[in-house]
């Protein structure tokens, strides 16, 4: 698998490392699927997991960064693992961006979608979150390219989610989850703002809905 030209691609795909010998298989069709055998490669688990895929009955694979230790930024962090835990929670409207380190417009949206998060941290019923198209898989994040911008409305996690096809500015982004959220909500001035306005300092932007177009 160390092999640069063949196996090094091959192994990143099924998302398996080292040097030991590893046994996968794919589908290979629209819906395509991924097994990996883990352990052991003896000739009994070989012919086993064969007969298993040929028959459907194998747990497809699906690659996952290790869980964040800590997940407290205005972005959620999703990894393969945490995929349910947070996007799928039903009590959650949820914007995910699926995005690759290496992509420009992905970098190029970084600022917007982190000022995105910012402005709307303190609605609950609300995530913006964003994961590693590249390291990570669910059957539910279908990346038609990066970045791809799903958003899956509370109650309805069992449907396909909606794209987010609108410009990649604040304000359309603040629109287009006003439009598509099942928890309304709306914005409300930051304890730093109201506390920004006793003071003799400058005075902080007022966040609200009545002026989202000039603040965000």
């Amino acid at each position: 698998m160390d092999n640069e030209d063949v196996g090094r691609p091959v192994s990143d795909y099924f998302g398996v490392a080292g040097d030991a010998p590893r046994l996968v298989a794919y589908t290979g069709n629209d819906d395509a699927k991924k097994f990996v055998l883990d352990g052991e490669l003896t000739l009994h688990r070989i012919k086993s997991f064969a007969e298993d895929f040929l028959e459907d009955k194998l747990k497809p694979f699906y690659k996952s960064d290790p869980i964040p230790q800590t997940n407290d930024g205005d972005v959620k962090i999703v990894v393969g693992d945490n995929f349910d835990e947070i996007v799928l929670d039903e009590s959650k409207d949820v914007l995910l961006e699926i995005y690759a380190p290496w992509c420009g417009h992905c970098q190029a949206l970084e600022p917007i979608y982190n000022k995105l998060a910012k402005h709307l941290r303190a609605i609950d019923s609300l995530v913006i979150a964003k994961m590693d198209g590249t390291t990570n898989e669910h059957p539910r994040a279908k990346a038609d390219g990066f970045p791809t911008l799903l958003f899956f409305p509370a109650g309805n996690k069992s449907f396909d989610p909606i794209s987010a096809d609108t410009d990649r500015t604040v304000v359309a982004f603040y629109k287009f989850l006003k439009k598509h959220a099942s928890i309304p909500f709306k914005l409300k001035k930051s304890a730093s703002t109201q506390k920004s306005e006793g003071s003799d300092g400058p005075e902080s932007p007022k966040i609200s809905d009545d002026n989202v177009k000039d603040e965000l």
